[in-house]
């Protein structure tokens, strides 16, 4: 009895050994498209069930994989681990579950998040996602890397960097802190840790804005985890408030832009050299400055939409004579438009004294019709590049020619349309903005407005007499 017993358990770790070699054998586990089932790299957390040769880099071995079962139940997403390694065993784990799920009699406990521990000693080994691999997943996702069509966001480069660069600043606050943060896993951070982190910016960013970019990315990373992911991930960034920030809604004083003008046409050597805090100094004039913070003013447009208006935008009247210019409302495109699915957004701009005197200037007569940008035409560099040079050389000139509000190129807009509003009221039928609370709200300099209001003499009662 002993002895078959002894036979029994030999054979039975036997046929769990072959069992174990077979399925070590398997590159991935095997697919085949059935609703709600996935598989995902426990690894890296990578979806890997499109096909069977290695998808997105991940090369982890078949013990990090798993089924997975992603369901919906009253628009609620329901996720599961599954713990079969065939695929017709996981097909029955998964109909299960959704028995589960739709069973309107058994109640269901939800599983409740516990909260992530403390952050442990930098020696310790880790069992889970690290934080920083996590960075690198969201970083994917940004550039949308194997991300869905459907879910693919146009965002540039400079914005990746931006929101990027925050988190990794709170990644150096870790390291500051003692933690090795290339062991740190996401669930190690807890919300202790976070609310000493941003109790330290609350109190030492000058910036309140700064201060809610911080805010605002590390509640977009921690959602992609949860939402995006799958992650059973206990959220420390549920409750962060942001600051309230002040609009600032001043437009430019006409003397001011004048000044700014002027010193932009003293282009001797050693005033247009700009000396940064760490010694590097760099020529801050360029050939295509004074024309393009002109074309800014002038129509309103960002500075990225206003670099991008070419000759052909142009529109004639029947008579020859300049009617308007076409411009695109880029940051419309990329929020709203992104997928080319809708009409593009262009901003009919209307022509002024001014912006006539600079399209002549321009030559616009010459390249009437033609693909050629009005700034900076034959310059060699992209036009980010030129957005960039452009903004940092309206700051050395603006502090150059002495003016003392910190204006930006942000301001020429805001100037733009509140003078607009105060000569025509119709603003809001230009089409500068998706809605008129946007211009009421971030634009109009409701100062100048009032300001205007008394200069035409506005009376409440024409018939009231001084007293």
């Amino acid at each position: 009895m002993h002895h078959e017993l002894l036979e029994s358990q030999h054979d039975l770790v036997h046929s769990c050994i072959i069992k174990k070699q077979k399925i070590s054998k398997m590159k991935k586990l095997e697919y085949k498209k059935f609703k709600g089932l996935h598989i995902v790299c426990k690894g890296c957390g990578k979806s890997i069930e499109i096909n069977q040769s290695e998808y997105k880099g991940c090369k982890h071995p078949i013990e990090k994989q798993k089924y997975k079962a992603v369901l919906r139940q009253n628009g609620v997403r329901k996720t599961k681990d599954l713990k079969a390694l065939e695929y017709d065993d996981a097909i029955k784990e998964l109909l299960d579950f959704k028995h589960e799920l739709s069973n309107p009699i058994k109640l269901i406990t939800p599983k409740k998040l516990k909260e992530t521990q403390p952050l442990s000693n930098k020696n310790d080994e880790v069992k889970h996602e690290k934080f920083i691999d996590c960075v690198m997943m969201y970083s994917d996702y940004l550039e949308n890397v194997d991300v869905p069509f459907f879910e693919q966001r146009t965002r540039s480069r400079a914005y990746i960097r931006d929101t990027i660069g925050y988190i990794l600043k709170f990644r150096d606050y870790l390291e500051n802190q003692g933690y090795n943060s290339d062991k740190v896993t996401i669930y190690q951070i807890d919300k202790n840790i976070v609310g000493t982190y941003f109790e330290n910016l609350f109190k030492n960013t000058k910036s309140d804005a700064t201060y809610n970019h911080h805010i605002r990315t590390l509640k977009s990373f921690y959602k992609f985890l949860i939402e995006k992911k799958g992650y059973e991930l206990f959220n420390p960034m549920q409750f962060a408030k942001l600051k309230n920030v002040t609009l600032n809604t001043f437009s430019v004083d006409d003397n001011d832009f004048d000044k700014l003008l002027e010193s932009i046409d003293e282009t001797i050597e050693s005033d247009t050299i700009h000396t940064y805090k760490n010694g590097v100094t760099k020529k801050m004039y360029r050939p295509y400055v004074k024309n393009g913070i002109e074309l800014i003013a002038y129509t309103g447009m960002r500075l990225v939409e206003a670099l991008s208006i070419k000759y052909s935008d142009i529109v004639l009247d029947e008579n020859g004579n300049i009617e308007y210019l076409m411009g695109i409302d880029i940051k419309y495109e990329k929020s709203h438009n992104h997928l080319k699915t809708k009409p593009v957004k262009y901003v009919p701009i209307p022509i002024t004294p001014e912006l006539e005197d600079l399209l002549n200037r321009l030559n616009y007569k010459q390249y009437i019709g033609e693909d050629r940008y009005l700034i900076g035409p034959d310059e060699l560099i992209s036009r980010e590049s030129m957005t960039k040079q452009l903004s940092h050389s309206f700051g050395f000139y603006r502090d150059k020619a002495g003016i003392t509000a910190k204006i930006g190129l942000k301001h020429l807009r805001k100037t733009f349309l509140t003078k607009i509003q105060i000569s025509t009221g119709m603003v809001t039928s230009l089409g500068y903005q998706k809605t008129a609370s946007v211009i009421e709200k971030n634009y109009l300099d409701k100062g100048k407005i009032a300001k205007s209001v008394k200069e035409k003499g506005f009376r409440l009662f024409n018939n009231r007499t001084k007293m």
